[in-house]
């Protein structure tokens, strides 16, 4: 039966909930245990029933009951027939343990309740530690970054004192030696330092004491009351009252221009003298073709030929700027405006010969520079606010043909880099050290520096390094450029020269 029941798939519990028959009592029928039910008077029929459903013969089946359990089938008013009597349990004999109704049911078939360390799994231990060591970790990092946050880190200054020696305050002077004078030695001993060796060169001392960056301003209080501003002079509408000057006639300005600037002393009575009514570069060669005078003259700048250099010659970049006045005589200009004069002789027979005179008419910017040559100023001087310190003369980069140039400054850093063409220019900076130049045409690339023209960097086509960019090195390293030898820096100077007209 237990066989036909396992066919059937089916449980002791699923007989029990079909049948109606306690699960204790099917488990008994299949152990042919008799004893085990209540009333001995329904076996017969608890087996039949079970028999029917498992579809087994019930009379067969019940006679192979009886047979295998001995079981036999009592008269219905005897003993044996009646109800089991309860045991008493005051009369049996021993302890009798209480069963508890949860652990030991009375269904000996039913499952035992599960321990609790049967329900705790590997795997789930394996997650609660690392989700602990996560936890863990997370409130670790953030202890640390609240007191990285809360700490107090000393940064030091830039500038850090230190102390070279300590000097005695009662020990005020030297002991001197056995000659009467202390030594460099007993100096270096007694103060505890060296000999302080100050730079070599100004620019030296210039470039150390001065920022690297912009200029502390200097204001200048303007101490002269508002009555004294004169609005030709200063202001808006200066370039106006300069544009609107009055024109003079010919013969009362060339009497003014050869008299009266002699006699007041603005120019000498004997002798050439150069004049530039606008910015002109001009260079004058002795007789002995050695530079006597080269600079780039302003509007109103003035030289003097020295008399002892009978043949010297003038080279201008722009020849319509410059003048010439020969004994108190001005005449000029020297050539047509934006032309360039070379090897011009500067004797007064000479440039009287092959100069008109001045007609003051036809140039204002001559006019006006006589006149301030002529004129005495009686108005006291508008002071003009200061901004910035008066800088020390620096080094222009001039390109006179396209070149590529490349400038770093003393930590390596790149300030400036570019293809220079033919007329640009680039002031360098003054820095504590001087940046240093590379440039991969050299001989496009000069050097303008105290109103002088130096190069070029290299000969053309070769490619010049770490070149230090100060006025000492550049002027000892290179000579005065020769305008004749390079016709691209002639052109590019007299561009310079010529003033830039906006539109």
């Amino acid at each position: 039966m237990r066989g036909e029941r396992a066919t059937l798939g089916k449980s002791l519990l699923d007989v029990q909930r079909e049948l109606r028959i306690k699960a204790s009592y099917i488990a008994a029928i299949e152990n042919c245990d008799p004893t085990a039910f209540d009333t001995p008077g329904f076996i017969a029929g608890y087996v039949r029933s079970y028999a029917r459903y498992l579809g087994m013969d019930p009379d067969d089946t019940y006679a192979v009951f009886c047979a295998e359990s001995g079981f036999e089938t009592a008269h219905g008013m005897s003993d044996a027939a009646s109800s089991r009597k309860q045991i008493d349990v005051k009369a049996s004999k021993g302890p009798v343990a209480n069963r508890d109704p949860f652990s030991q049911p009375a269904l000996p078939f039913a499952p035992s309740s599960d321990s609790i360390l049967s329900r705790v799994e590997p795997g789930a231990i394996g997650s609660t530690l690392v989700l602990v060591l996560l936890l863990g970790g997370l409130g670790y990092g953030g202890f640390s970054v609240l007191k990285e946050v809360q700490r107090v880190q000393l940064a030091p200054v830039d500038q850090t004192p230190v102390v070279l020696s300590d000097l005695d305050p009662l020990q005020t002077t030297l002991q001197p030696t056995q000659e009467g004078d202390a030594t460099e030695d007993t100096l270096a001993d007694a103060t505890g330092a060296g000999v302080f060796t100050p730079p070599a060169t100004t620019e030296a001392f210039d470039r150390l004491y001065r920022p690297q960056a912009l200029d502390v301003p200097v204001l200048v209080a303007r101490d002269a009351p508002i009555s004294t501003l004169d609005p030709n002079s200063v202001g808006a509408f200066a370039q106006i009252a300069g544009q609107s000057l009055p024109s003079v006639d010919l013969e009362p300005a060339e009497s003014f221009a050869g008299t009266q600037l002699a006699s007041s002393g603005a120019l000498p009575e004997d002798g050439i003298t150069l004049i530039a009514a606008r910015p002109a570069w001009v260079r004058v060669r002795g007789n002995d073709r050695s530079i006597l005078f080269e600079r780039v003259m302003a509007a109103g700048d003035t030289w003097t030929v020295p008399a002892s250099e009978a043949d010297a010659l003038l080279n201008v970049g722009e020849s319509g700027a410059l003048y010439v006045a020969v004994n108190g005589r001005t005449v000029g200009p020297v050539g047509p405006a934006g032309t360039v004069t070379s090897d011009l002789p500067l004797d007064g027979p000479t440039l009287v010969a092959a100069l008109e005179p001045a007609v003051l008419q036809n140039d204002g910017d001559l006019n006006r520079v006589l006149a301030d040559m002529g004129t005495q100023v009686t108005q006291p001087s508008i002071g003009q606010p200061k901004i910035l310190e008066d800088t020390a003369p620096g080094v222009m980069l001039v390109a006179v043909r396209p070149a590529w140039i490349r400038v770093r400054a003393a930590d390596g850093s790149v300030i400036y880099e570019t293809i220079m063409n033919a007329g640009d220019t680039y002031q360098v900076p003054a820095t504590e050290q001087p940046p240093t130049l590379r440039v991969g045409e050299s001989g496009a690339i000069y050097f303008a520096m105290n109103g002088q023209t130096y190069g070029p960097a290299g000969p053309r086509g070769s490619v010049t390094s770490d070149l230090a960019l100060s006025v000492d090195a550049l002027s000892q390293q290179y000579s005065v450029a020769s305008i004749e030898a390079d016709s691209d820096l002639a052109r590019v100077v007299a561009e310079l020269a010529v003033p830039q007209i906006s539109e």
